[in-house]
């Protein structure tokens, strides 16, 4: 099958790469590229996740376990580390050995040829999650659920479903993120209209939504009782609003969610040591990292691992996430449903 044709195939089923390698030869394998991994000394990590502590303690834990020192480059935003690592494999100077960052800048890397496959992983066979895209390893998710102000909004009032806030109490209660530029507003408009059709934003159009691009900044305007509700809302930032009369919660239906994962860049100076780390990232050790904050992760296996108050955010349900492919004509369609330019 053609890369291309494998690329819509992932896209539009969700289907994973085939073939890996048992978890026992995968073990046999390992022992040598740790070995190797140890010789090359360092792997450098692009980590375009801006903000996200998990990663960077995953990565000095890794130091820690291996010895092997992770010179990380962070700071820039998503599309300039995808161009940087286009202009790098294409000049053939490669610096970077593995990129994260979401499935969505990963499918058009791939595409640049600009990633290589990472061949067997002694963890891969943990994983819950199947990869768009063979050169990619899920970590964890982005989750969105949605906040509501407790003080305003009643427990026996509370939205149980996506569909009960197309209600008309809740006109003018409710604020949300931008849908017409890449971002968590864009995914959750693409998953419920996946989900529920064009007249399920037609009305919730009708409640004229207000707008804020300020994940945290959304909440903390429910928080001060500005709106009822706020959506979609990453629940990653519960962990820095205690104390608040909010409350997250996930829908009957499921989460909408955008996957981060990991991947080698193509020709990387180290790539034992990407190995090693990659599947560092995927083992219940590097998973832990990012379910302790209450990330959803891309393992199963880890329930006994994870504090009780934390499963309904780290195991929630997965709704669907976009599908980058049809991101051009979907962010026009949410400008003309919801007036937004």
């Amino acid at each position: 099958m053609s890369r291309s044709r494998w690329i819509v195939g992932a896209l539009a089923f969700g289907v994973g790469a085939v073939g890996f390698a048992t978890a026992a030869s995968a073990q046999e394998d390992f022992a040598a590229i740790e070995a190797k991994a140890k010789e090359e000394g360092k792997v450098v990590f692009y980590n375009a996740q801006v903000g996200w502590p998990q990663p960077i303690a995953a990565a000095k834990a890794f130091e820690e376990k291996y010895g092997i020192r992770v010179e990380m480059l962070q700071g820039l935003r998503g599309a300039e580390v995808i161009e940087r690592v286009r202009v790098e494999v294409t000049n053939n100077q490669p610096t970077g050995d593995v990129v994260m960052m979401g499935s969505t800048g990963l499918v058009p890397m791939a595409s640049f040829d600009v990633l290589t496959e990472h061949g067997p992983l002694p963890n891969e066979d943990k994983l819950a999650q199947k990869p768009w895209i063979p050169e990619e390893v899920p970590v964890f998710n982005v989750t969105y659920g949605l906040v509501v102000n407790t003080n305003l909004v009643p427990e026996s009032e509370e939205p149980k479903s996506w569909k009960d806030i197309t209600e008309p109490k809740w006109k003018g209660k409710i604020i949300s993120d931008e849908m017409t530029v890449p971002s968590g507003g864009q995914s959750w408009f693409a998953v419920m209209l996946d989900a529920f059709g064009e007249d399920y934003h037609r009305e919730m159009a009708k409640n004229e939504l207000q707008y804020d691009r300020s994940i945290v900044e959304k909440a903390k305007r429910v928080a001060r009782g500005e709106f009822a509700v706020s959506i979609p809302f990453n629940l990653t930032e519960l962990n820095d609003l205690q104390g608040l009369p909010i409350k997250g919660i996930i829908p009957e239906e499921g989460m909408p969610y955008t996957p981060i994962s990991v991947a080698m860049i193509k020709s990387g100076g180290n790539p034992n040591a990407a190995k090693l780390f990659i599947n560092y990232l995927i083992s219940p050790e590097g998973q832990l990292h990012f379910a302790k904050d209450g990330l959803s992760i891309a393992t199963s296996g880890m329930e006994s691992m994870v504090p009780q108050e934390l499963h309904w955010r780290v195991f929630g349900k997965l709704m669907g996430h976009a599908d980058i492919a049809k991101q051009p004509e979907r962010l026009k369609l949410a400008g003309e449903i919801y007036g937004r330019k």
